[in-house]
């Protein structure tokens, strides 16, 4: 089974940010804290992320490492 969706794009902004290994993971972790502090995304019920408001988390993420 392929990884989700969701999951793939995540990783695609983090190639597009040139994260590291270590910094895709503490950004995974970090979109988790967002949703539950109520930042979530309007993709979904779940809260989930479109490209853009990932993009722009990826950008505030990188900002304050």
């Amino acid at each position: 089974m392929g990884r989700k969706k969701d999951l793939e794009q995540v990783d695609a902004i983090a190639k597009n940010y040139n994260m590291s290994v270590q910094q895709r993971k503490d950004f995974g972790k970090f979109l988790e804290i967002e949703k539950k502090l109520g930042y979530g995304g309007t993709l979904n019920y779940r809260g989930d992320f479109t490209w853009d408001e990932l993009s722009q988390k990826a950008k505030d993420f990188l900002e304050n490492i």
